[in-house]
């Protein structure tokens, strides 16, 4: 007999709930089967029914966030947005869970899904064509530097607007730290 829908996203939620209070104490890396099952209230063989290991299970969860973060970005185009309301609205949508996933204990290999994912959709808000010579260390660069902003912006405790750091990031990008330093010095 097929079990409900309803019950069965409801188990499969309490294991990535318990995967994430499990990150939130300590890498992601030694996160055990026996740990989640034993937090989320199953036993491992309810586990191996819904995940094949850990590593399947960090790889469910960083799928949804990364379809999260990429349809609020999608729906942010659809609407003609401005840089800084796309760039605030894409940020809002990124949780606590994307900064566990970017941090010292998530996964190294996250960020070079997000930026096949993300990159794309951002680069046409980039002053040059993506056709351009050295377009690719362009957007390296830039991407490099708005997550390290942002993982900055989250130990800060989001101590700006999303659509505030979405600012600081284009005024960096488009005028650079001496432009932007020329620009504060003049205020």
């Amino acid at each position: 007999m097929k079990k409900q829908p309803e019950i069965t996203d409801r188990t499969r939620q309490k294991f990535v709930d318990a995967f994430w209070a499990l990150a939130k104490k300590k890498p992601i890396s030694k996160i055990a089967v026996s740990e989640l099952t034993r937090l989320a209230g199953y036993n491992r063989s309810t586990f191996y029914e819904y995940f094949l290991d850990t590593d399947d299970l960090l790889s469910y969860v960083e799928d949804k966030l990364i379809e999260k973060v990429k349809g609020v970005a999608q729906e942010s185009l659809s609407d003609d947005s401005s840089p800084t309301s796309f760039f605030g609205m894409v940020f809002s949508a990124m949780n606590e869970e994307i900064y566990i996933l970017l941090g010292p204990n998530g996964d190294s290999s996250f960020l070079p899904r997000v930026r096949t994912e993300l990159v794309p959709l951002a680069s046409q808000y980039l002053p040059v064509h993506p056709d351009s010579e050295n377009f690719d260390y362009l957007v390296t660069f830039v991407n490099s530097a708005m997550f390290g902003l942002l993982e900055r912006w989250h130990e800060k405790n989001k101590d700006i607007s999303p659509e505030e750091i979405s600012e600081l990031m284009q005024k960096l990008v488009y005028g650079g730290v001496r432009g932007y330093i020329g620009r504060e010095s003049e205020m």
